[in-house]
C-alpha cells in the first residue's frame, strides 16, 4: 500500500522580498544618520549656550561687585598715597560689601585677577576673587582668604577705567588715582572650552565715584 506524498512545500524568499527588505534597511539607516546628526548638533548648541551663559554670569557678578566699590583706602595705601581703587588691564582691587552668609554681609577688600585653575594647572587659567578679611577692629590687620574661582578656562581679561573728573571721557588701561574712584569700569572676558572661544563684556558704573564720602580714614 503506497503512502500519500505530503502536500505542503517549503517556499523560499522571492527576489522582490529581498529587495524590499534591503530598501527598508536603507531607509531606516538614513533616518538614523539624520537623527544622530541632529542630536549632535543639538548637543553642540546646548554646550555652546551653557558656556556662554557661564561667561555672562561671571560678567554680571563682576558688574555688581565693582559697581559697589567703596571710597575707602586699600591696605597698601600710605598716608602720602591714599588709593581707593587700584587696577590695570588684568587685575582690579577695591573695597566693597560682600555677602558672608544668609542675609549677612561685611566690608571686604576684594582683588580680582587671573590665576591657575587648579594646583596642577590642568584646568587652565581661572578668573578668581580673593577677599582680604579684617581681623578684629585693628586698622591694617588683614587676612587673605582662599581664591574663589569665578570661571575657568579664561585666556584673557581686560579691564579699562573711565575718569569722569573735570569732564574727562577717555578710558585708560590702569587706575591709581589718589582718593578717587573711577566713574566706570568696563571689561571683557575671553574663555576657551573644548576648542571653542566665548567672550563676554561688562560695564560697571561706580555709584560712589563722586560722593562727598571720599575722604581718607
Amino acid at each position: 500500500m503506497s503512502r500519500p506524498k505530503p502536500s505542503a512545500s517549503v517556499e523560499g524568499f522571492a527576489l522582490i522580498d529581498v529587495l524590499v527588505g534591503l530598501a527598508l534597511v536603507g531607509v531606516i539607516s538614513s533616518l538614523m544618520i539624520v537623527f544622530l546628526g541632529q542630536a549632535r548638533t543639538m548637543m553642540r548648541i546646548q554646550t555652546t549656550t551653557e558656556m556662554q551663559i557661564e561667561a555672562d554670569a561671571a560678567s554680571r557678578f563682576l558688574e555688581t561687585a565693582i559697581s559697589g566699590a567703596e571710597p575707602l583706602p586699600l591696605s597698601k595705601s600710605s598716608p602720602e598715597n591714599v588709593v581707593y581703587l587700584s587696577g590695570d588691564s588684568a587685575r582690579i582691587e577695591f573695597n566693597g560689601v560682600q555677602a558672608i552668609g544668609f542675609r549677612s554681609s561685611a566690608l571686604r577688600e576684594i582683588a580680582i585677577s587671573l590665576g591657575s585653575g587648579d594646583s596642577d594647572g590642568q584646568a587652565g587659567n581661572a578668573l578668581a576673587i580673593v577677599q582680604k578679611l579684617r581681623r578684629g577692629s585693628e586698622t591694617g590687620k588683614f587676612v587673605d582668604s582662599e581664591p574663589v574661582r569665578l570661571i575657568t578656562g579664561v585666556t584673557a581679561v581686560k579691564f579699562e577705567y573711565l575718569d569722569g573728573s573735570a569732564g574727562a571721557t577717555s578710558w585708560s588701561a590702569s587706575w591709581s588715582a589718589q582718593r578717587r574712584l573711577p566713574s566706570a569700569v568696563r571689561f571683557t572676558i575671553s574663555v576657551v572650552r573644548d576648542g571653542a572661544t566665548y567672550s563676554s563684556s561688562g560695564f560697571a558704573r561706580l555709584d560712589l565715584a563722586n560722593t562727598p564720602a571720599q575722604r581718607s580714614n
